[in-house]
């Protein structure tokens, strides 16, 4: 776990937010918790950084006040417990394909004819494995080329976060699906490049703020702020994270 807790003074209300470890590897979380808590000096956001499935169960255990997650199916079961007390798509980013720049020119097209030639080709790549929305996007990927990897020599698990598994990937000259913003903020440490594959609606990636029931007020204005304000700062976040406009976008 990856916590990240802030220090305020005497009589600060604490919210407790849980996000997917893209986000907070990527560096937006802490970013939006800072927003937050110069504009609102009397709380206090600790980010606890975990795999979406992880994030979810924290909230179903009342460890975290508010959820950050990007795993649909999971997302769809937490909300039909009766678990939230708000719960909104805010923002999206997109997902990508990184490798070693020596298969950018074999690697190119479509998501699914990009994963057939790394199955065709025993090319190795690098997964998550551990329950988080880049995973669980990873599956429905394979699932919709017709390919299950599993077991397959070329095909590894790391069980880890996503800052770790592009390393990962990096040493093992493999490849890995990755969020954007994490492997942005990473990509001066790392060889790996985004590979040539074609956009589409299987590579977006949206992320949903979960407002978990029985919540403190501060809880609520948070998740209601991530929601309704947050998304409109996201260009100079982008910039001044990134140096990029729009790794991370509002929610249509």
């Amino acid at each position: 776990m990856v916590a990240l807790v802030a220090c305020g003074g005497p009589g600060s209300e604490r919210v407790v937010v849980a996000a997917g470890t893209s986000l907070v590897d990527s560096g937006l979380m802490d970013a939006l918790a800072d927003q937050y808590e110069s504009a609102n000096p009397g709380v206090d956001v600790s980010v606890v950084g975990e795999a979406s499935a992880q994030v979810l169960e924290l909230g179903r255990r009342g460890a975290a006040d508010v959820l950050v997650t990007h795993a649909p199916a999971l997302e769809e079961a937490f909300l039909a417990d009766g678990l939230a007390e708000l719960s909104e798509i805010a923002f999206t980013s997109e997902f990508v394909l990184v490798g070693p720049p020596a298969l950018e020119d074999r690697l190119r097209g479509t998501i699914e004819d990009v994963l057939i030639e790394i199955a065709a080709g025993e090319l190795e790549f690098v997964s998550r494995g551990d329950g988080s929305g880049t995973h669980e996007r990873e599956v429905e990927l394979w699932n919709a080329a017709g390919i299950d990897p599993g077991g397959e020599p070329w095909y590894r698990k790391t069980g880890q976060g996503m800052g770790l598994t592009l390393i990962v990937a990096d040493q093992r000259l493999a490849i890995t699906l990755s969020e954007r913003g994490s492997f942005v903020a990473a990509a001066d440490q790392l060889d790996l490049q985004v590979l040539d594959v074609s956009a589409g609606p299987g590579l977006l990636n949206p992320y949903r703020v979960t407002l978990v029931v029985g919540r403190t007020a501060a809880a609520a204005d948070f998740a209601k702020w991530l929601i309704d304000g947050a998304p409109a700062g996201l260009s100079e976040l982008n910039r001044s994270l990134f140096d990029e406009d729009d790794i991370y976008r509002p929610a249509d």
